[in-house]
């Protein structure tokens, strides 16, 4: 950005701004949240790049970068952080000197004092092992072009003249495009197609909310193009840069939570422009939101606004500015911003220089955040409920992130805003789910914290800590309210029985989807367990696909139905299986056209046992290692309440077992069932150990059901120890239910560990 612009960010106009805000609120967060979003290698990716960036030389000169200290600092990031992933140079603002043009008015270099142009830069990058990003906006046509009668807008025979022109202008040297007239389409992909060729995969697009409506802050500069016009370029755009290019979209309005760039960009800024840096750029500043850019004026609270519009899978990759590491004045803020920004997905731009960086350059290299980055990692900040930021600034915690790697494991960010010494916390079982303790790993020194059952630091002030947590259980659990949601798909606490913090809700919306990022160490057929609310009153159905990470379909999309119970309150488990492919896999639920009703969903669980296998169980947490009936569904009568629990007392193997027992009189029942079975013989067996300590019960057995013939029992019988059960059952219907029952006067025990449906 250039310097002129932050002249019209005065107090006057930011007050004025506020109050028009506040009357405009509430229209603004009843807008429904559905737009689609673009799909690409970079939003697959989940992550923004790893880059450098001439910004700070420009702000602090207020002019645009020589070629000679260009040069320097492409040598300087190629020989101390390419080998660190920063493999990205991109050019920034101050690009009004840039007014030399080809033979179809695109600038030929970034200013006309530069020896060299594009092409030479490009390849000498490339010859360095690393990639050139271009800062330009393809709807600016510069001064010199619009006055050139004999610049021609490539493909056609219309001319620059007469799509641009001095009564619509960014400033007095670069004038925006109509959209509206013949040639506008070839001249903004022309732009496009021209960095493409040059080699270019990044495209950082600057000041669209002065396109958008002519306003920056509530001030207006310029023409209002409308929001129709603005998103047909944004469209253009999007259409040319295919999956090759990718768009970063900076300084738009972002209207209806980003509801126009969301289709078009895989980038976008959320907060105000870096200048100064420091602590202040990163948690300082206005902390209320306001409507139109930027709607947020920190990372902080930007991330935390837009944070359910990022994640991986088709999502957008959210933005906060480039770090100027040498402006912080502790290593605890230094530490901080890395760790926000990997928490948020953030792009990682170093815009210190060769000659400013110092001894901070170390904070950029940190190899275990960077691995997180790498690996796609975006998380979410910690919703206290289902508001939106904007109208509730206590929705969402800023200082607490959370989100979990592809292999199940928890990413958790503890940060402490404040001027003064804090504890910020983390608790495994409320927050995360988890039925246990599990090992901890602090993520910026490698140390081991030991098997911890919450996490509470004690940070000093603009301090954080980013720990992993590893939880002890064979079968994976993902949890929905930190996955991506798209079209619709919200996150809610407002029931109860949830797993984690919360759940997603949304899910009738024609359009709706949430993605998980799952990874399996080989290809084939795995099971997997929904665990879900229907209230609906009838069957609901959504879609399942299977895609990689680079787009293709490991399993195409099919329907599957999940059954109604009587309360939201109530949440169930839907047993199934999965096609995945050796590495991450992007599985997505969709509310498509031909789905009825709609789902709440807590959180998916994945058997990392490939079926096929020897011995491979078809059935989800049958040795109840999670530490509770995940994949399992209870019933009792309604006039006592349940009588099952899992602990870790006189199990079979492993760390945990199922148990039914009450003193007084009781029904119990635990059942799962199997979809997608192929059919043929399946061998269920369990172990199991009744203790009857009164009178003798009426029925113990395991129950195996829904296979195309009669209902088998096998009946349980007391036994001083653990005893093997088990039965052979002909599968003719693709499914199988198997089940465990007790009805008992009182003081009736059964222990149950290690259920198993294997096929001969």
């Amino acid at each position: 950005m250039t310097i002129f612009t932050k002249a019209l960010t005065s107090q006057k106009a930011i007050t004025k701004w506020s109050l028009l805000c506040a009357g405009l609120l509430l229209s603004v967060t009843l807008v429904s949240e559905t737009a689609s979003a673009r799909e690409s290698q970079f939003t697959r990716s989940g992550t923004g790049p790893l880059y450098w960036s001439t910004y700070e030389y420009q702000y602090t000169h207020n002019a645009p970068m020589d070629e000679i200290e260009w040069k320097k600092n492409i040598d300087w990031i190629a020989n101390d952080y390419k080998s660190y992933g920063y493999d990205l140079i991109v050019s920034d603002g101050w690009i009004e000197g840039a007014q030399q043009t080809n033979e179809n008015g695109y600038i030929m270099s970034h200013n006309d004092n530069w020896k060299h142009d594009w092409g030479y830069w490009s390849q000498y990058i490339q010859n360095k092992g690393m990639k050139m990003g271009v800062y330009y906006n393809p709807l600016w046509v510069t001064r010199s072009a619009a006055n050139d009668p004999s610049k021609t807008i490539v493909g056609t025979n219309y001319k620059v003249k007469d799509i641009a022109n001095s009564s619509d202008k960014f400033n007095d040297d670069l004038y925006w495009v109509d959209v509206t007239k013949p040639g506008a389409k070839e001249y903004i992909q022309g732009y496009v197609n021209y960095f493409k060729q040059l080699g270019v995969p990044y495209l950082r697009i600057d000041f669209l909310s002065w396109y958008e409506n002519g306003t920056d802050k509530g001030k207006k500069i310029g023409v209002n193009h409308g929001s129709a016009n603005y998103q047909t370029a944004l469209k253009w755009m999007h259409e040319a840069a295919g999956d090759d290019m990718e768009l970063s979209l900076v300084m738009p309005h972002l209207n209806n939570h980003a509801a126009g760039e969301l289709p078009y960009g895989d980038m976008v800024r959320i907060n105000e422009d870096l200048a100064h840096g420091g602590w202040e750029n990163l948690s300082g500043q206005r902390q209320n939101w306001m409507n139109g850019w930027s709607q947020w004026a920190n990372p902080f609270q930007g991330f935390t606004g837009f944070s359910d519009i990022a994640g991986r899978g088709s999502n957008m990759i959210l933005d906060g500015d480039f770090i100027r590491m040498n402006t912080f004045k502790t290593d605890e803020e230094r530490k901080s911003i890395i760790n926000l920004f990997t928490m948020a997905g953030s792009p990682i731009a170093i815009t210190d220089q060769h000659s400013t960086i110092g001894k901070t350059g170390s904070f950029y290299k940190n190899k275990n955040m960077l691995d997180l980055h790498n690996q796609g990692f975006v998380g979410k900040p910690y919703y206290r409920n289902g508001n939106s930021f904007s109208s509730d600034p206590n929705a969402r915690d800023s200082e607490k992130w959370l989100g979990q790697m592809p292999d199940g494991s928890w990413i958790v960010g503890l940060f402490n805003r404040s001027d003064s010494s804090a504890i910020r916390s983390v608790d495994y079982v409320k927050d995360l789910g988890l039925g246990g303790s599990a090992l901890t790993t602090d993520m910026w020194t490698g140390s081991n914290l030991g098997a911890l059952t919450s996490y509470s630091p004690a940070l000093d002030k603009h301090a954080s800590k980013v720990v992993k947590i590893k939880p002890n259980s064979t079968n994976a659990t993902y949890e929905a309210e930190v996955a991506t949601w798209l079209g619709g798909t919200h996150f809610n606490n407002n029931h109860t029985g949830y797993k984690g913090f919360g759940f997603v809700d949304g899910l009738g919306n024609v359009g709706a989807k949430i993605v998980y990022a799952v990874s399996v160490p080989e290809d084939g057929d795995y099971p997997i367990s929904y665990r879900y609310a229907n209230a609906t009153g009838s069957g609901s159905t959504m879609h399942v696909s299977v895609a990689d990470d680079k787009g293709a379909f490991v399993q195409a999309a099919r329907k599957v139905t999940f059954d109604h119970a009587s309360s939201w309150d109530r949440w169930m488990n839907r047993t199934d299986q999965i096609h995945l492919k050796a590495g991450v896999n992007l599985i997505t639920l969709e509310r498509t056209a031909a789905d009825t009703g709609a789902i709440n969903l807590d959180h998916i669980l994945l058997n990392p046992n490939r079926l096929g296998e020897m011995n491979a169980s078809f059935l989800i947490n049958g040795d109840f290692e999670s530490g509770d009936i995940d994949g399992w569904n209870e019933w009792h009568p309604g006039n006592q309440s349940a009588k099952y629990g899992v602990d870790a007392y006189d199990v079979y193997r492993g760390g945990k077992k199922l148990y039914f027992w009450d003193t007084k009189a009781y029904k119990q029942s635990v059942h799962q069932k199997i979809y997608g079975l192929t059919n043929g013989t399946y061998t269920v067996s369990a172990w199991v150990k009744e203790t009857v300590y009164g009178d003798k019960p009426k029925t113990v057995r395991m129950e195996i059901g829904s296979h195309g013939g009669k209902t088998v029992y096998k009946n349980i019988t007391p036994s001083s120890g653990y005893q093997r059960i088990h039965a052979t059952v002909q599968v003719s219907s693709g499914q199988l239910d198997v089940g465990f029952y007790v009805d008992s006067p009182g003081l009736t025990s059964l222990q149950i560990d290690e259920v198993s449906v294997v096929k001969n």
